[in-house]
């Protein structure tokens, strides 16, 4: 593995890509002062991870970018590159060539590369390591550094030995194992403080758990019970509803079916009274229409009679016709007599007609006469017949309205009973009803004062419950809280005090020394300094940082304590320990204290506590030391004193005597006397914690015990407001009930009123119709028979009129008769004497014309007889025709009376009809108030089947189980509430709890045997690499100091130098002692040694480190700079001899060392602040050489 190129770019005195190549042999840069050759080394030792920016000369990261210059603008960045030549893989990386890239930007970012891909700063550190190439390798020697190997302490020289017997990487693996160990134990004690933690909380929630299990067992089955209860009572509802439904169907129908046929009978009784009102009309008419058919009847008569009159005197014609045929028959011989004897008898014919007409005139005048006085008679008989007929027919009128006032009277009379005794019942019951209405209503007044005093108290103990529920919350929480942060500080304060009994975080050595001492082997041991002293915890940070690592001082009596001690640390190997005798230290206190200066705090010594014999103690340590409240005001003070003294702020920065800070941060409770300020301070706050966690369980408690007397409390009110409730609901029932019974009773009182009043007018209006149709009757019939009487009397001298009239008729038509037959006779005769005329001229001829006329006589009278026949018929059929009205009279009577008593039991059944509809109306309302409760109560069951498990009536059903034994299950969810109740506040959250803390439990549990198996396999690797590189170290370092002795002898001529370990009992921690002897010299001190001696020591020492373990290059920055010609002479020379091995990069002012490079780089200045390359190589040199000396002998 070799060096082959360097290549920079931007880095410091380099803006531009700079390329060196680099070959086997010695490659010397030379150059002027400040022409950047030592860059080059810087270059190397910053791309092989150097994080000191002292060491590449520099104050910060920024310093390594070129940075300009009058005349160039600065670069944005730096990088450079290191290209490896790994053709026999002596890196572990699988390339032939390795480039190893830095590059960084001016804001501070920056990267490395392997490669051209991006690495880490460790992924570099452990590619080199072992190689001599590290950062703390002994590969590149800075400027001035030679000297530093020898002047260093044995601790710091350490270094180079790791590094150079290849245990390096071993520490590196060790301290990684450390760190993870630490890391591990850290861990340890935070998951140990966190299974404490869950330890103390899986117990308690193992118990909650177990009860919210319990209690959801219970819970589960209670709510089973109950929806199995729930949905029976709901399925038994339903079955009742639907029994209510039709129950209340069939009572509507029934009725509404009573009410229409209640209306139905009063439309019957008002058709019945409409038609007897219409047969009363049909039967006065019927009476008018007989009077008129009698009188026709009697008119058909009198046509009678004329018309008989007729027949007879045609029957008369017919027997003097035959007479005059049988007359004819007797001969002709006393025609002419006979004509003479009928001349003579048409004279005396003529005669009797004059003296006939004389008489009928004479009768015709007192037929006039007396036609006048019985027309006159006739007026009168007629006006009072038809008066009479009147009379009659008012009397019939007046008849019936009596007749019919009485049948009205005898039903309104009955009515009237009826509904008097329907007002009387009703009475008695809007009685009952309103005393047992005052009674529900004060029952109802009462059920609602007792509702409202019960929600008002289940208000109040509501209130009071959930105000003690919130409460009881808290108080749990607050005590929960209390509890756990007291068993946390207590844990705490526990843990630090294991921590403070083990001496965690002393030395190895201190704890050895107490060990020792608590046994009573060393006597007069006191302790640790941070045991001794106190401080309060503002001031506890200040002083750990003010003791430093003093705070691990042991103080004992005398100083024989201290080397009894010393000497038992040196006989077991147990390390070091400053003690501090009481006897020896005295203390010191600043003379100058400023206590008059902005944010001084004040002297060390003061703000600590402490025994008065350890007072020197305390004061030899702090009584220098100024506390200050920040770093403003330490600098300031410190500033303002010159630097005298040390000044600490309260956060733990430091300004130290003579101007240097040290601060940063640092790790809160982490120190010794914080650790006992926070035991004390956690044992107080835990105590502290502890009364009010006790005082807060007191609290809950009690809470506790009210929150379970008012939730009983609570349900019994709850219970006496359910009942009350259902009292309520029963008393509103029944008051509506009632009310409506009321309301009904007061409807049909009034009805029944009106009704009576009604019938009453109506009875009084029949009687008084009846009374004055009895009074017109009397009147009429009085007036009747009056007239009857009247018309008696005139019809006797009418009768004596007609008879006269008659008479005189009789006379008339007598007479007309006589008259007419003598004239008829005349004619007769006339005809007979021109029948005997004719006779005479043709007696055959006149026979035959007579027997003519007889037949048309009798022709006549036959018309006659059958018209007679027809009238008469007529007359009878009239006759027949008024009786039969008469009988449709009677008829027409005696279906008015069937109407009446139909009406009457239409009425009756109206009045049935009424008291079932009432009756039925009752039994509606009583079906609809249960109807209502039992809806409510199924209404109420849904609703809280969903407001306490959220369940629908199906969804219930699904997953409800069938209730065989009502009674047992609701006993069973009396015992379930009981048992619930029993277990009082349970915590349901527990279970998931419980789960979670028990899983993180045995999590923990779990990572906290992994980590302590982490921890001791850690222990065992850290002890394997401990034997190994102590091992290792041992024999390269003999192997070093073998060769040591060699070189030393070779590069000084002679002398002795050798190297021996301070502390062989501990190889890995001791330091290198260098015991050097130059030729003809004894050296004492190493500081006795001039510079050019120091610096050849040194680089004896490099060179036999390089014999044991070679590097592959080694960068060597003037380190022959303090030797003589000689010596150089002698370094360069020896420098050759390793050239085998080991490639070197001298960067030199010296002749010697140019004379045995094999390649020469220039580095110039030509342009202000740019360094510049020039490269030469030797045997290009040699050869100029050459020839110049064959031309100078030339």
């Amino acid at each position: 593995m070799i060096l082959k190129a360097l290549e920079l770019h931007g880095f410091k005195s380099f803006p531009d890509k700079t390329v060196l190549n680099f070959s086997d042999g010695i490659t010397a840069v030379v150059g002027p002062n400040g022409s950047g050759k030592s860059n080059i080394s810087d270059a190397i030792r910053w791309v092989l991870g150097e994080q000191s920016n002292k060491a590449l000369r520099g104050d910060k990261t920024e310093d390594v970018i070129f940075n300009g210059t009058a005349l160039r603008k600065p670069v944005g960045f730096a990088e450079v590159s290191l290209i490896i030549s790994n053709t026999d893989r002596a890196l572990d990386f699988d390339a032939d060539d390795v480039k190893v890239t830095r590059r960084c930007y001016r804001s501070g970012a920056g990267e490395y590369l392997i490669n051209n891909a991006s690495v880490r700063l460790k992924d570099i550190q452990m590619l080199f390591m072992n190689t001599g190439l590290g950062r703390d390798g002994y590969s590149i020697i800075g400027q001035g550094r030679i000297e530093d190997i020898v002047s260093s302490k044995s601790q710091e020289r350490r270094e180079i030995f790791e590094e150079a017997a290849g245990i390096a990487k071993y520490r590196y693996h060790k301290n990684e194992a450390e760190r993870r160990l630490a890391a591990a134990e850290e861990n340890l004690v935070r998951l140990r403080d966190i299974l404490q933690e869950l330890e103390s909380r899986v117990g308690p929630l193992a118990q909650q758990c177990e009860k919210a299990k319990q209690y959801l067992t219970l819970a589960g089955e209670k709510k089973e019970l109950e929806i199995g209860l729930w949905l029976r009572t709901m399925n038994a509802s339903r079955s009742v509803l639907r029994e209510l439904d039709a129950k209340l169907e069939l009572a509507r129908t029934q009725y509404e079916d009573a009410g229409a046929a209640q209306e139905q009978f009063e439309e019957e009784i008002e058709q019945i009274a409409a038609a007897a009102q219409q047969l009363t009309v049909q039967m006065d008419d019927i009476r008018r229409q007989s009077q008129l058919l009698i009188e026709q009847a009697a008119q058909e008569d009198s046509r009678a009679a004329v018309l008989r009159n007729d027949i007879t005197h045609n029957e008369e014609n017919i027997a003097r016709i035959e007479g005059e045929i049988a007359d004819s028959e007797t001969g002709d011989a006393h025609i002419d007599g006979d004509i003479a004897a009928k001349h003579a008898e048409i004279e005396e014919k003529n005669a009797a007609i004059h003296a006939a007409e004389q008489q009928q005139l004479s009768l015709s005048g007192q037929m006039e006469e007396l036609s006048r006085a019985g027309e006159a008679a006739a007026g009168e008989v007629q006006a009072l017949s038809e008066k009479a007929a009147a009379l009659a027919l008012q009397l019939s009128d007046l008849r019936v309205q009596v007749s019919t006032g009485d049948s009205t009277l005898a039903e309104i009379t009955l009515r009237l009973s009826q509904v008097t005794a329907a007002v009387a019942l009703k009475t008695a019951q809007s009685s009952t009803a309103d005393e047992q209405l005052c009674a529900v209503e004060k029952e109802l007044a009462a059920c609602n004062e007792q509702v409202e005093s019960l929600q008002n108290t289940v208000g109040g103990y509501q209130m009071r419950y959930d105000a003690r529920i919130g409460k009881v919350d808290a108080a749990k929480a607050q005590a929960d809280k209390l509890t756990l942060d007291a068993e946390e500080k207590s844990r705490r304060a526990r843990l630090l005090e294991e921590l403070e009994r083990n001496l965690d975080g002393f030395a190895q050595s201190v704890k050895a020394v107490m060990k020792e001492a608590g046994r009573g082997a060393l006597r007069g041991i006191h302790g640790p300094v941070s045991r001794l002293i106190h401080a309060q915890a503002d001031y506890a940070l200040a002083i750990e940082t003010a003791l430093g690592a003093a705070a691990q001082n042991l103080v004992c009596d005398r100083d024989e304590d201290a080397k009894r001690a010393i000497r038992f640390l040196k006989e077991t190997h147990g390390g070091r320990v400053t003690f501090l005798p009481l006897s020896n230290i005295r203390g010191t206190r600043l003379r100058e204290q400023p206590s008059g200066e902005a944010g001084f705090v004040g002297i060390a010594a003061d703000l600590v506590t402490y025994e008065p014999q350890y007072a020197d103690i305390a004061e030899s340590l702090l009584g220098r030391t100024v506390i200050a409240e920040d770093m403003d005001d330490a600098t300031a003070i410190a500033r303002k004193y010159g630097y005298k003294f040390r000044v600490v702020t309260l956060d733990g920065q430091v300004v130290n005597a003579g101007g240097s800070l040290t601060g940063g941060s640092s790790i809160k409770g982490a120190g010794l006397l914080s650790r006992r300020a926070e035991i004390e301070k956690l044992q107080a706050e835990a105590k502290t914690l502890t009364a009010k966690a006790k005082e807060a369980t007191d609290t809950y408690e009690q809470l506790k015990r009210d929150i379970a007397a008012v939730e009983a409390a609570l349900t019994g009110a709850k219970g006496e407001l359910v009942t009350a409730g259902e009292d309520r609901i029963r008393c509103e029932g029944e008051v509506r009930r009632l009310r409506e019974q009321t309301a009904a009773n007061r409807a049909a009182l009034e009805e029944h009123t009106a009704e009576i009043a009604a019938l009453q007018e109506r009875a009084a209006a029949a009687k008084a119709q009846a009374a004055d149709a009895t009074a017109k009757i009397e009147k009429v019939t009085a007036e009747k028979e009056a007239v009857e009487a009247e018309i008696e009397s005139r019809s006797g001298g009418r009768r004596a009129l007609a008879e006269q009239r008659e008479a005189l008729s009789a006379a008339i038509a007598q007479a007309r008769l006589d008259a007419l037959a003598a004239a008829k006779e005349i004619e007769g005769i006339r005809q007979a004497i021109e029948a005997l005329e004719a006779r005479r001229a043709d007696a055959g001829g006149h026979r035959a014309a007579l027997g003519e006329q007889i037949n048309a006589l009798k022709d006549m009278n036959a018309a006659i007889a059958a018209q007679v026949g027809e009238t008469e018929k007529a007359a009878a059929a009239l006759r027949e025709k008024a009786q039969g009205a008469t009988k449709d009279i009677e008829a027409l009577i005696a279906k008015r009376q069937e109407g009446e008593a139909e009406q009457t039991a239409l009425r009756r059944r109206s009045r049935e009809k009424n008291e079932e509809r009432e009756h039925l109306g009752q039994e509606v309302a009583r079906l609809e108030e249960k109807q209502v409760s039992v809806q409510k109560q199924t209404d109420d069951l849904t609703r809280r089947l969903y407001e306490e498990y959220e369940l629908t009536r199906m969804e219930a059903e699904a997953v409800a189980k069938p209730i065989e034994d009502v009674g047992a299950a609701n006993r069973r969810v009396t015992e379930l509430k009981n048992e619930i109740r029993a277990l009082g506040n349970v915590n349901v959250g527990a279970i998931e709890e419980y789960a979670e803390v028990n899983e993180r439990y045995q999590f923990m549990k779990t990572n906290v045997e992994d980590v302590e198996t982490s921890r001791n396999e850690l222990l065992r690797q850290i002890e394997d690499l401990t034997v190994h590189m102590r091992e290792i170290f041992l024999e390269r370092f003999k192997q070093i100091n073998y060769y040591y002795g060699i070189v030393f002898s070779e590069i000084f001529g002679g002398g002795k130098g050798e190297l021996k370990l301070s502390n062989p009992d501990d190889i890995l921690g001791s330091g290198i002692e260098m015991y050097i002897q130059p030729p003809g010299k004894v050296i004492l001190n190493l500081a006795a040694l001039s510079g050019g001696e120091k610096a050849l020591a040194a680089i004896a020492l490099l060179f036999a480190i390089l014999k044991v373990t070679p590097s592959p290059f080694c960068v060597l920055d003037e380190i022959e700079a303090a030797l003589d010609d000689v010596n150089v002479d002698r370094y360069a020379a020896y420098l050759r001899r390793m050239c085998d091995k080991t490639q070197f990069i001298a960067i030199t002012h010296r002749r010697g060392t140019m004379e045995e490079a094999d390649t020469l780089y220039g580095v110039t200045m030509q342009e202000r602040g740019v360094s510049k390359l020039l490269e030469l190589r030797a045997s290009e040199v040699e050869e100029k050489l050459g020839l110049k000396l064959q031309q100078q002998n030339g």
